[in-house]
């Protein structure tokens, strides 16, 4: 990795979340999980984002690593924290008026996530069109 654009860390599972910047400091090309690293391990799992080049934003809770991006319009990606495998996409539905009346997710802070007591996700999602927060709610 050569430049880190954004990190979480875990302390109840010892889990390490780190984004790889690209050069123009608004961009992410991967994301890297580290597992049980304060005990010393340094091997990772590594993807890349969903949304490919227009890639801005990461957000992990749980099993799970979200991200999404510039052109995107409010979409999520799902991918799982053991193997990076996508596990899913989230879609702003038509009470938001759908992916056509969502915007850029343009910031690297623009997705917080949360997972709840019962196993259900709770994942907030700055866009910038119409001034809005998504919320969306996932189970596995």
């Amino acid at each position: 990795m050569k430049t880190v654009a954004r990190v979480w860390y875990d302390d109840a599972t010892d889990t390490l979340v780190a984004a790889e910047q690209v050069n123009d400091m608004r961009h992410i090309s991967r994301v890297f999980v580290c597992q049980k690293y304060l005990a010393g391990n340094r091997e990772a799992v590594s993807f890349a984002p969903g949304a490919g080049k227009h890639a801005a934003c990461v957000a992990a809770a749980g099993d799970y690593v979200f991200t999404g991006g510039w052109e995107e319009r409010g979409r999520i990606w799902v991918n799982r924290m053991s193997d990076g495998k996508q596990v899913g996409i989230l879609d702003p539905d038509a009470t938001v008026g759908g992916v056509a009346k969502t915007g850029w997710i343009d910031i690297l802070t623009g997705i917080m996530a949360h997972r709840r007591a019962d196993g259900e996700y709770l994942v907030f999602v700055e866009e910038d069109f119409r001034g809005k927060v998504l919320l969306y709610r996932w189970r596995p």
